[in-house]
C-alpha cells in the first residue's frame, strides 16, 4: 500500500477546515493526502489515519 501526501508549512487553507482525523481547526500548517486530498492537522493524525485504513482492508480482505 503506498500513501502520498503534500506537507504544507506557515499556511492554512483558504476556508476553516478540520483535521479529518482528529478534528481539530487546521491553523500554521497541514498535511493533505494527495489522492483524496483530505487534510490532517500533522503528520501523526495522517500516520493514524494509514493505520485504521489499513486495519479495515485486513479486515475486508479475511
Amino acid at each position: 500500500m503506498r500513501f502520498a501526501f503534500v506537507l504544507v508549512n506557515d499556511r492554512t487553507p483558504f476556508r476553516q477546515t478540520w483535521c479529518m482525523q482528529c478534528c481539530e481547526t487546521i491553523s500554521g500548517g497541514y498535511l493533505r493526502e494527495i489522492a483524496t486530498r483530505l487534510p490532517y492537522c500533522d503528520h501523526q493524525c495522517y500516520a493514524l489515519f494509514c493505520e485504521a485504513l489499513a486495519q479495515d482492508r485486513l479486515r475486508a480482505a479475511s
